[in-house]
């Protein structure tokens, strides 16, 4: 993986998984079974350049090929990037 990239992936924003099973973000802030393209739609609102790429597997449930987002590196941690792409996912379903 390059130096200057940062991988997001869906189970980080999973309402159905654990901070175990690999959830980042804070329950009220999950969403249910988000998508590769949910998180890459939220990535462009945020301005960020990102691409997906599909046929990758979380390292926890490497069985299941969920896909991962994989952003250039900016400024921001990555933990500040994951809640405002977990906000604007919630601002997405809830539409």
């Amino acid at each position: 993986m390059d130096k200057d990239t940062i991988v997001i992936w869906p189970v980080y924003f999973d309402a159905n998984k654990s901070r175990r099973e690999g959830r980042r973000v804070p329950k009220r802030l999950a969403i249910k079974s988000p998508s590769v393209n949910d998180i890459f739609n939220a990535c462009n609102k945020l301005g960020l350049e990102a691409k997906i790429e599909y046929d990758k597997a979380f390292p926890r449930i490497p069985w299941e090929k969920c896909g991962r987002v994989i952003i250039k590196k900016t400024t921001k941690k990555k933990s500040k990037i994951i809640l405002e792409i977990s906000e604007i996912l919630n601002k997405l379903r809830s539409k």
